[in-house]
């Protein structure tokens, strides 16, 4: 009975709890777990299709920029162009066009960002390096034109370099006319040449009474065959290269021979060069020929120093003077000596005084022309 009671005891009690209190569990238990599961999925997806949809409207609104920011830049844009160009003092309309074209490129390049991402904008004018300030050029004063014009050409350089100097340092145009075949005669060209004044080649031809009176190496001779003489005046110019123009040395003889002179004279117009006339014989044929030919020449007016003491050189530019004023224009020529010089560096303001300007003679030349032309209607 014992063991009877024991079994049922073990039979019965759990077929009890099993039936009436672990199903009822088993069973509500399912139930509550299967609610909240649903719940906690739904509530994480939800969340991170708002999230997705926040950053693409985000997204979408950094790629094509923000229109309340523009919309605001363009209307401060606006407010600054009307301040800096009122109505009174506007543009004319052809300036309107360059301006609205240019305007953009300068506020973009002066344009810089600030650290918060904010634009800062100033001024075109300031990101433009001023240029600093220029000298002041005084206003040009008129000035009252000359009453004559004269060309001081001064012969015979070639033996002394050291006066040759003396005559560079002259405030005065000084035309320098060199012989060829001279100890100096490339030094001294060249160093005329190199303080601006004018060069000519001092051309050495036969005088009335050669040979016993000799003009010098390679002079022009009237015997000469025409390829002779250009022989010669070529040799002579390679020695002298700053020369643009010839005057002749003595040649009395030489210069009244019109085939002579007009063999020498197309040579000189092929090298597009002028002819001085020393004018030594009256019956010089230099003037006509070169009008024949259409070289510009001209001659001699004044001999500076045929007598070389101080009062003929004094005298002699006197009468310089008069003559340019009564013809417009005259030519002197002198010689290296130390009288010509003294005289000239003491007469040198008397020329501005008088309303003469001293040029060199080339200058003297182109005007001439140019008058001659003006006058024969040539233009």
């Amino acid at each position: 009975m014992t063991a009877t009671q024991g079994k049922r005891r073990s039979t019965t009690g759990p077929r009890t709890r099993i039936g009436s209190r672990r199903r009822p569990r088993t069973g509500a238990s399912a139930s509550s777990a299967r609610k909240p599961g649903k719940e906690s999925v739904f509530v994480p997806l939800l969340t991170v299709w708002i999230v997705a949809l926040f950053l693409l409207v985000t997204l979408v609104l950094w790629t094509k920029g923000n229109p309340f920011h523009r919309s605001a830049k363009s209307s401060k844009e606006t407010r600054t162009a009307a301040i800096s160009l009122p109505s009174s003092q506007g543009p004319t309309p052809q300036e309107k066009k360059p301006a609205m074209r240019e305007r953009p490129l300068q506020e973009e390049a002066s344009q810089t960002a600030r650290p918060n991402g904010r634009v800062q904008e100033t001024t075109a004018a300031a990101s433009v390096p001023k240029a600093p300030p220029g000298p002041v050029i005084p206003p040009t004063v008129p000035r009252k034109p000359p009453i004559g014009r004269v060309a001081l050409v001064i012969d015979d350089f070639g033996y002394d370099l050291a006066m040759a100097r003396k005559f560079i340092d002259l405030s005065l145009p000084v035309t320098f006319s060199v012989l060829p075949h001279l100890p100096h005669t490339r030094e001294v060209a060249a160093l005329a040449a190199a303080h601006g004044h004018e060069v000519l080649l001092h051309m050495p031809m036969e005088p009335q009474d050669y040979p016993k009176t000799n003009p010098g190496p390679g002079a022009l001779l009237v015997g000469m065959t025409p390829q002779q003489m250009v022989a010669e005046i070529d040799k002579a110019l390679r020695e002298n290269p700053y020369a643009r123009g010839v005057n002749n040395h003595m040649g009395s003889k030489f210069t009244e021979d019109l085939e002579a002179m007009r063999i020498v004279l197309q040579h000189l117009r092929s090298k597009d060069f002028y002819f001085l006339d020393s004018y030594t014989s009256g019956r010089s044929a230099a003037l006509s020929v070169a009008r024949e030919l259409g070289i510009p020449c001209t001659q001699r007016d004044i001999f500076l120093d045929h007598e070389p003491t101080e009062g003929f050189v004094r005298r002699q530019i006197a009468e310089l003077i008069r003559r340019a004023k009564l013809q417009g224009q005259a030519v002197a020529i002198g010689h290296p000596h130390p009288v010509t010089l003294r005289v000239l560096q003491e007469e040198a303001d008397s020329f501005a005084k008088e309303g003469i300007e001293v040029v060199p003679l080339k200058k003297l030349l182109e005007e001439s022309s140019g008058k001659n032309s003006a006058e024969s209607g040539v233009s």
